[in-house]
């Protein structure tokens, strides 16, 4: 055999060789779930698990807590299965989206869609132990989907015993939801309407309505990047955020004529100029003689680029606040995150990190008060722009029945006659 053939023999073999060893080479697997990196989530990390904010044993419980999962991509929306251990007494509850915490793990990316969405809940009850489980959907995306990113779920768990409350929960497996696609010429502000089912309500009941979650997305249009493939017309896009809000309020807490419920949903979702996006929003809903409620305000205002009130040397850290409520006429208070308001201050940026939660709940039966932190982040990679935040909060009240209106089992009577 000459050279030239053994050279190119010799080359022929060791690419062989080389190939053989690249397709048997295993990737190391990243276990985003067991063994991600320690987060900061500030306040709430001491209490990653949950905690009881307040129990009146034998009657009502309310806990507080919070979860995070990491996702490699946002090839999928990252999902949690929980479950809350109750007390045996509880035999009706439900779960509140009270907070949420969205960020990228190693940089800031323009958006396409964010997502929090509590998709099921449903009290379990068998002969050993009560829980209330449900499931949590979280997403962070840009156009390509490949950044890996973290989601946080802030909850608020309350249960209750039947025999003390007439409070009925309505919607809570799936929840009650809405959706619409809002064009640019329809402003910034886009509302949803529901209207619960007809004679629902009856008498002096009153209803709150219990939030769950929301979804955001802008419509794919054509948008062209600089990138190894050729862009489609059906490439997802996205672009920079300069303001999220979202505002849960019901008109009243009584129904109208025909005993139906009804509430609203204000979302705003843009960068400087807006553009065409789908919203999806979820509820439940609690009523009943025993349902009281004691609402907020927030008005959804669309902000603008830089209103010349910039403040562009600051951070974009953490921002808390801690707020008390007294003489709160209700045996017990549960405090709901319905509305939040999130923007850049000068003008829109690409998003490192998002959120907004309640935590360290207190209750004080005796002096009829209740106290809450409420925390909010928005920011870049670089964290210099600052961020506007403002919130609602509504407390749902429950109040005891009267020993003569408590739920009893009915009696049976048997006459026995004498011949």
């Amino acid at each position: 055999m000459n050279c030239p053939k053994l050279i190119l023999l010799v080359l022929s073999l060791l690419l062989l060789a080389a190939c053989a060893t690249k397709t048997h080479e295993k990737k190391p697997q990243v276990l985003w779930e067991k063994s991600r990196m320690a987060t900061p989530f500030e306040q709430l990390s001491q209490s990653a698990s949950e905690k009881i904010a307040y129990e009146d044993a034998g009657k009502f419980i309310l806990i507080e807590g919070s979860k995070c999962i990491q996702r490699e991509n946002g090839m999928d929306a990252a999902t949690i299965l929980h479950w809350i251990e109750m007390p045996s007494y509880v035999d009706s509850g439900s779960v509140v989206l009270n907070g949420w915490d969205l960020r990228y793990l190693q940089s800031d990316r323009e958006i396409n869609s964010m997502r929090v969405d509590i998709t099921h809940s449903k009290l379990v009850r068998n002969a050993g132990s009560t829980l209330l489980m449900f499931e949590a959907q979280g997403k962070l995306e840009d156009q390509n989907r490949n950044d890996a990113y973290e989601f946080c779920v802030v909850y608020t768990g309350f249960g209750y015993r039947l025999s003390w409350f007439d409070a009925t929960i309505e919607g809570d497996y799936n929840g009650i939801d809405a959706a619409v696609l809002q064009n640019k010429n329809q402003g910034a502000v886009a509302t949803l309407e529901n209207t619960g089912n007809k004679g629902v309500l009856k008498g002096n009941a009153a209803i709150a309505i219990i939030p769950r979650g929301f979804d955001f997305q802008f419509d794919n249009i054509f948008e062209c990047e600089w990138r190894l493939l050729p862009c489609k017309w059906s490439d997802r896009t996205d672009h920079r955020l300069l303001q999220v809000a979202y505002n849960l309020s019901q008109a009243d807490t009584s129904p109208n004529q025909n005993g139906s419920p009804h509430w609203v949903t204000q979302t705003i979702f843009k960068d400087n100029d807006g553009h065409v996006h789908r919203i999806k929003t979820r509820a439940a809903m609690i009523y009943g003689n025993s349902v009281k409620v004691r609402p907020d305000f927030l008005a959804l205002n669309p902000r603008s680029k830089d209103t010349g009130n910039c403040r562009k040397n600051t951070g974009g850290n953490i921002r808390t606040q801690t707020f008390r409520i007294n003489d709160l006429p209700y045996d017990y208070a549960v405090p709901m995150l319905t509305g939040w308001d999130l923007s850049y201050e000068c003008e829109h940026h690409r998003v490192q990190r998002a959120g907004t939660w309640i935590h360290d709940i207190r209750f004080d039966p005796n002096s009829n008060s209740m106290e809450y932190k409420v925390s909010s982040i928005l920011r870049n990679q670089d964290g210099i722009p600052n961020f506007n935040n403002s919130h609602r909060v509504t407390v749902l009240g429950l109040n005891l029945l009267t020993p003569a209106s408590q739920y009893r089992p009915p009696e049976i009577n048997i006459n026995i006659r004498k011949h």
